[in-house]
């Protein structure tokens, strides 16, 4: 649901004229399998994964779809995302797609990122839009539910102190 919210967005601000950009992120995470390519049965980076179904599922254009590889988790996908794309190429509106279930840690954690000095080309405006939780089983989902909490609370006190990307 993620990638398809991504292509309606891209299309829909293309259409009026924005210059925009998908950057798909992640190399995995830890609590699942990576994904196989069919072909060659290697695995796949998941935003390389995700890239390659924008391109050819959506029709996004490639030269407008960029990964994010290095990452193995929602804090690591925001510091490497500003490290090496957005501060990079001066990208500072950013949308953030996540699941429901995840959006609450997400926006902490990306707003503490991109609140951080130094700016390369002025603060960043981030706007969040989440996709319903379909396809989970509940009994996963309140599982998971419980780890973001317990997950955010901890961002909170470890982050609280860091005040700066140097």
């Amino acid at each position: 649901l993620q990638l398809a919210e991504a292509a309606d967005v891209y299309f829909d601000r293309k259409k009026s004229g924005e210059h925009v950009v998908v950057v798909t992120l992640s190399a995995g995470t830890p609590h699942k399998p990576m994904p196989l390519d069919p072909h060659s049965g290697y695995q796949v980076y998941e935003a390389e994964a995700s890239a390659r179904w924008l391109v050819r599922e959506h029709k996004v254009p490639a030269e407008d779809v960029f990964e994010e590889n290095w990452s193995l988790d929602t804090i690591a996908n925001a510091f490497f995302l500003r490290t090496t794309h957005t501060d990079p190429a001066g990208w500072n509106r950013l949308l953030v797609i996540s699941n429901a279930f995840h959006m609450a840690r997400t926006m902490e954690i990306f707003r503490k990122v991109f609140d951080l000095p130094p700016f390369q080309d002025g603060k960043y405006s981030l706007e969040f839009r989440e996709v319903p939780d379909e396809g989970v089983e509940p009994a996963v989902l309140e599982r998971r539910r419980v780890r973001e909490a317990k997950s955010l609370a901890s961002f909170r006190e470890k982050s609280s102190s860091i005040a700066s990307m140097q």
